[in-house]
């Protein structure tokens, strides 16, 4: 009994020593793994913190363009209702919107590829233009009849009409009695084309009381605002000269947005053209040229 009793405290004696043993080969082994703790977490937490700091400024930026934006819009389409109710000169004024200043100038455009704009000529009545445009699964069918209403022959030059955005020429579509050559195609359906036909020597003739016919078409949705278009003939007599298709006149409107410490934020630039309607021609997001 005695050697039992033995037996069972040299075993908790011996576990006791050994349990001593391992405590005293652990020592020194926390400062390690502190240390590589602190060395994860500062490489966890550095580009966390500057992610976080950068969502931040992505953030407010977008936020301050689409203000921008916003305030460039409403400058754009109180300068439009202006064109259709005042009798607006072409001068810079300002607006406030989103708490930004907004500078709106309109500006009456003076000539499209080098010609005058409006019903210019000494005898523009001599030549009179009428359109037909007919739509059909997503085709325009366009016309442009042009009368001779003078005296003698009307030689025609160039044919230059300047169309609303979300339209596109349909290659090889061109016939009638001028020409059938593909038009030099200027700017893009998302802003607006402006389709030119530089007609060469000999030029062609309608006679005295004829009438030429001038065929296209364009593809785009159905019941697009101003699809008809503004534009010009140039014919060849000095007489006539530039005969534009109405008492039409383009204007161009730029509206540029600034916050607070008169930076630039947002500007759009539109094309105009006003007759017995107002018709939008092109619009431009931050355009990265003058013109």
């Amino acid at each position: 009994m005695k050697f039992t009793i033995g037996l069972k405290y040299n075993k908790v004696s011996t576990v006791k020593k050994w349990l001593s043993e391992i405590r005293r080969g652990e020592t020194g082994l926390v400062l390690p793994i502190v240390l590589v703790m602190l060395a994860l977490g500062s490489l966890l937490i550095v580009p966390s913190l500057n992610y976080v700091s950068t969502s931040l400024k992505t953030g407010m930026m977008v936020e301050k363009n689409v203000k921008g934006l916003y305030a460039a819009d409403a400058g754009i389409e109180d300068a439009l209702w202006k064109l259709q109710n005042d009798d607006v000169p072409p001068l810079p004024y300002q607006v406030s919107v989103n708490g930004m200043t907004v500078d709106v100038v309109i500006d009456l455009v003076g000539s499209l590829f080098d010609e005058e704009t409006g019903p210019v000529g000494d005898h523009s009545d001599w030549l009179l233009m009428t359109k037909t445009v007919n739509y059909d699964a997503g085709i325009y069918y366009y016309t442009l009849s042009m009368t001779n209403n003078g005296d003698g022959n009307m030689m025609v030059g160039m044919i230059l009409i300047d169309f609303p955005s979300s339209l596109e020429y349909v290659a090889n579509s061109t016939g009638g009695d001028i020409t059938t050559d593909n038009p030099e195609v200027c700017g893009s359906p998302t802003t607006g084309i402006t389709l030119v036909w530089d007609i060469p020597v000999p030029h062609p003739v309608i006679g005295e009381g004829g009438t030429g016919y001038h065929t296209f078409q364009l593809s785009g949705p159905p019941d697009i605002v101003g699809v008809e278009g503004h534009g010009f003939v140039r014919t060849a007599r000095k007489d006539v000269g530039t005969v534009w298709d109405g008492d039409s006149y383009p204007y161009k409107i730029t509206a540029e947005a600034k916050d607070a410490g008169n930076t630039v934020v947002a500007t759009i630039r539109a094309g105009v053209w006003m007759s017995s309607q107002l018709c939008v021609s092109c619009w431009d997001v931050n355009p990265e040229y003058v013109y």
